[in-house]
């Protein structure tokens, strides 16, 4: 039993945990094995491609390029009557929208009778075609009223022209497609001369019209002229208007001098009052008239300044006489008498300045409202005479422009009526369509490599779109991360020629070395996973049917004889088969009656011949055989049994058909879950795992069975593939 140390332990997975690399090599792997179905859609797409494109009529395709420029040559220029801003980007879509429109199309199909055309006369109308036949309402619905030819054809028509600019350039292809090469070359020459043929009518129309248009204006504005001219020349008669510029002048020059008076007398007036209100004061407060002498206006007399000498002498005269003279001696009386007279002459003569000044300023007044009107109706002159200027202007300004207006009109129509004949075209062909030899539709190259490379990605989404959907198990990491159980090892697929004779168990069969070093691989993770306590009982059991149990149960038992006593325990008693398998002879007893205590051990146990290994089949089936297996006789028969044997390896029915392996799992000490690979899916496995988890069953692990080794040699990488090449001779 310790020999089992000394078994070399299950190669270590390199690389774990590096999800990235996992997932990139599962996607090859995924490709690598649907390969062939791939190629084989991408093949049977490509040459059903092939045949439709060869059964499809050749269409061949015909251009002629124009050179549309954006500004013509000119004899004379008239741009402005025609209107157009050739030099604008939006005037080249419209010539574009022109080559496709629907006139055009209908004014070439009317030039080349295409109406007789058998290409044109054998077309079914828009909607008649293609889907719209099998599905007729989703065809388009005819045009009510439609009954000319020309029109009906207008639509097909349009559908085979293509009109492309060329970038940058002032090119563009008129291309038309027709399974008649022929017509083709003739359409698309015919469609690039009737362009230029409705450019030129255009043209032409618009010149007429704009003639037309400038000659009636043109009579308009004679009569404008004329009832303008006719105005003025009332306006100068009846205001007797000959020279406005002299008639104007002299209100101006008039105005200019009452102004320059007008400030002056103010400034008189200004002065004169200052001089009578000074003197009018001095009156109030009833001075004698010397002291009116002390006034400006006064004293600057030449008068008073006069009789002030004489006054000024007489005191003298006085003075000088009354230091020689008394007061009533002659020449003294005399020489006073003279100063009276002066006193009085100079008083006499201050109160008529007095008198004067207010005269003078009275007269100011006078004179500064005179002036004031006078310049009031020399400014009112001037308006008139301004407003008469202003009328005579408007009146020369409308017979000025109603000339100029009519001027430039008549010139414009001697331009028109001169280049009738000389219209220019900023159209022509550089390039007219030439026979063409090769289709261009369809393009079979095209369509077989296009057929070919989307059926490859279809494939390639469909095979990863299965593997998806695909949830069985298939490899040691499906184990792990789906079903969270220690992988114990993967039993490889045998497979066996039709009516092969198998006459020793698989595990015996030196033709399948590798399968025998996989089941060793199985024995030494179960033997290492107890080395403290080794499972004396052990139950072999799956998800369902037909995964392997029995070959497993027996490999695992032939390869565990090799160190130990072993005993095989056939305990699926709905479909027993391990003695069918091992070709045993009939035992007396079984399992069956052992459980139900009617034989002893010794008569059930059958030797297989030539190997350390016992058998207990499964007995006669009973009735109900879950009622026998919960019993508490077999939980002792097992103890009982592994007294006996180092190892009693049972083998259960699948787990989810019935509850019989449920049972039995609680009375042992391990249980190997087995699933069959590519085959059983993870949900079922679960459930099964779920349901032995609910007894609290010991399961050891899971065995990975039947699996392609083909296919999972893409784990070498990973410590699996290529083992039962290198192990396939080693010593059990």
């Amino acid at each position: 039993m310790n020999d089992l140390r000394d078994i070399a332990v299950l190669p270590v997975r390199e690389g774990l945990g590096r999800n990235d690399e996992l997932d990139f090599r599962h996607y090859l792997d995924v490709l690598d094995r649907k390969k062939w179905a791939i190629l084989g859609l991408a093949g049977i797409v490509s040459l059903i491609t092939l045949l439709v494109t060869l059964a499809i009529t050749p269409v061949y395709q015909a251009s002629a390029t124009l050179l549309i420029e954006s500004k013509s040559t000119n004899l004379v220029s008239i741009e402005e009557v025609y209107g157009f801003d050739t030099g604008a980007r939006q005037y080249y879509e419209t010539q574009f929208e022109i080559l496709r429109s629907r006139p055009l199309a209908e004014r070439v199909i009317r030039r080349l009778s295409l109406t007789e055309h058998p290409e044109f006369v054998a077309a079914e109308p828009e909607g008649a075609s293609g889907i719209g036949r099998w599905l007729p309402f989703l065809a388009s619905a005819p045009e009510q009223g439609v009954s000319d030819p020309v029109v009906e054809l207008t639509a097909p028509y349009l559908k085979n022209l293509n009109v492309d600019p060329v970038l940058d350039t002032q090119l563009v292809h008129v291309r038309f497609e027709s399974p008649d090469a022929e017509l083709a070359a003739q359409v698309a020459n015919a469609h690039a001369e009737a362009y230029i043929d409705s450019m030129l009518d255009a043209r032409m129309d618009v010149t007429q019209r704009a003639g037309d248009w400038m000659r009636r204006r043109l009579d308009e504005l004679s009569q404008n002229l004329q009832a303008s001219e006719t105005r003025l020349q009332s306006f100068r008669e009846r205001e007797q208007l000959v020279d406005m510029d002299g008639l104007q002048s002299l209100p101006a020059q008039e105005i200019e001098e009452l102004t320059s008076r007008l400030i002056e007398v103010q400034r008189h007036v200004s002065q004169s009052k200052t001089a009578y209100l000074q003197v009018q004061q001095l009156r109030d407060s009833a001075v004698s008239p010397g002291e009116l002498s002390s006034l400006p206006g006064v004293l600057n007399d030449s008068l008073v300044q006069t009789f002030r000498q004489a006054t000024a002498q007489a005191e003298v005269r006085v003075a000088e006489l009354g230091k020689r003279y008394g007061p009533k001696h002659p020449r003294m009386v005399a020489a006073a008498s003279e100063l009276a007279a002066a006193n009085e002459s100079l008083s006499r003569h201050i109160g008529s300045v007095a008198d004067s000044i207010r005269a003078i300023y009275e007269e100011a007044q006078q004179e500064e409202i005179a002036i004031a009107e006078a310049l009031s109706q020399a400014k009112e002159r001037y308006h008139v005479v301004g407003r008469k200027g202003s009328e005579l202007r408007a009146l020369q300004q409308e017979v000025e422009s109603n000339r100029q207006l009519y001027d430039m009109f008549y010139d414009r129509v001697k331009e028109t009526s001169q280049t009738d004949d000389m219209q220019p075209v900023n159209a022509r062909i550089i390039s007219p369509a030439i026979l063409p030899t090769d289709p261009v539709k369809p393009n079979k190259r095209l369509f077989v490599a296009l057929a070919f490379f989307l059926s490859i990605v279809l494939g390639i989404v469909a095979a990863f779109l299965l593997d998806a959907l695909d949830n069985t198990i298939k490899s040691a990491d499906d184990v792990e991360e789906k079903l969270n159980q220690p992988l114990l090892g993967m039993l490889p697929l045998v497979e066996f020629a039709e009516n092969a004779d198998r006459q020793q168990p698989l595990f015996l069969d030196e033709r399948h070395n590798s399968y025998a070093e996989a089941v060793r691989t199985v024995r030494t993770s179960i033997a290492l996973s107890s080395l403290d306590q080794p499972y004396r009982s052990m139950m072999i059991t799956s998800s369902v049917a037909n995964e392997g149990k029995t070959t497993t149960a027996i490999s695992l038992a032939l390869a565990f004889s090799r160190l130990e006593r072993v005993l095989l325990v056939d305990a699926d008693m709905r479909r027993p088969s391990i003695a069918g398998e091992l070709e045993l002879p009939r035992a007396r007893a079984g399992l069956a009656e052992l459980v139900a205590g009617k034989a002893a051990i010794e008569d059930a146990i059958v030797a297989l011949p030539g190997q350390n290994v016992d058998v207990i089949g499964a007995g006669v089936v009973p009735p109900n055989p879950l009622e026998l297996l919960s019993s508490r006789r077999l939980r002792e028969l097992l103890n009982e049994l592994c007294d006996r044997y180092d190892r009693v390896i049972v083998d259960c029915p699948p787990v989810l058909p019935v509850s019989d392996a449920r049972v039995i799992a609680t009375h042992v000490d391990s249980v190997v879950y087995l699933v069959k690979a590519d085959s059983t899916s993870a949900q079922k496995v679960k459930i099964g795992l779920g349901h032995l988890a609910q007894t609290r069953s010991p399961i050891t692990g899971v065995v990975l069975n039947r699996l392609d080794i083909r296919k999972a040699e893409k784990y070498g990488d990973y410590g699996y593939g290529g083992y039962h090449e290198t192990y396939s001779s080693a010593p059990a």
